[in-house]
């Protein structure tokens, strides 16, 4: 079958990661990471407490791309700010049971959309039509974020975590599966791409049809395009975690919030 052994060809070889830098530890809690390419920017939830108290004390983060904490403080007067997405020049943040609305140009938040019966929401995934999906990990749902209104968009989904969309396609990771899942957005038919990730958290595509995929506990998956994993990255002895990550391809750097370490560390990665 050439087409098995062109998913296979040195293209989607696994990567190595090399560390490139560290931000200062003042990122308290961080707990995920996002790159906004037209303002040349990182930014980051920081959780600063408890996951899910409503302590009002979540902050998110502004970091250059070489990993200068630009302004702490960017955003604040949230709780427990975690899954970040970008569209139409809109931050949207999850925040326990309401997802915060930004205006980047001019750092206010515009509308906290309450989702009702939501217990934790942790990701963010934004699509090219402008739709967010979040997922709640305490309700086993996948909500849909579009036109001012949540709406449930899948049940049934045993403690989802990560989501990114691919083309057509959502990609979600289970954490009590311990699955990477592709979703058709169009039929909502689940097909596994990989099992026995554990504590999946982020999600990020590589651009050679595999991905990679992070464990909160402190591991980096690298998911090839045939399904095979292979552990790429593994903090657990210093206790480092590695919560929701993001790639910048055209830097080709793999960003990890090291959540109870406090701050983000950037990989170059190498093929």
């Amino acid at each position: 079958q050439p087409s098995k052994e062109a998913e296979t060809s040195s293209s989607s070889a696994v990567p190595t990661l090399k560390m490139k830098w560290k931000t200062d530890t003042l990122l308290t809690t961080s707990e995920s990471v996002i790159y906004d390419e037209p303002n040349e920017m990182i930014y980051v939830a920081n959780i600063n407490g408890i996951p899910d108290a409503k302590d009002g004390n979540g902050f998110i983060s502004k970091v250059t791309t070489d990993g200068k904490i630009a302004e702490l403080k960017w955003i604040t007067g949230i709780d427990a700010p975690k899954g970040l997405g970008i569209t139409g020049g809109k931050l949207y943040v999850a925040d326990i049971d309401r997802v915060h609305e930004i205006d980047i140009a001019s750092g206010k938040i515009l509308n906290s959309y309450i989702a009702e019966g939501a217990k934790f929401l942790n990701d963010v995934a934004t699509g090219p039509d402008g739709k967010v999906y979040i997922s709640d990990s305490g309700t086993s749902e996948v909500l849909l974020l579009e036109n001012g209104a949540i709406t449930k968009w899948l049940t049934n989904q045993p403690n989802p975590n990560g989501l990114f969309v691919d083309g057509k396609n959502l990609m979600i990771a289970l954490w009590d599966a311990k699955t990477l899942n592709s979703i058709d957005m169009a039929s909502k038919e689940v097909t596994m791409k990989a099992d026995s990730i554990e504590n999946p958290d982020g999600i990020e595509a590589v651009g050679d049809g595999g991905y990679f995929v992070s464990s909160w506990n402190g591991m980096i998956t690298y998911v090839s395009p045939d399904g095979k994993t292979s552990m790429v990255l593994d903090t657990r002895t210093d206790s480092v975690g590695a919560a929701d990550i993001e790639y910048i391809p055209s830097k080709k750097l793999l960003l990890i919030p090291t959540f109870y370490k406090n701050g983000v560390v950037a990989y170059e990665v190498v093929k």
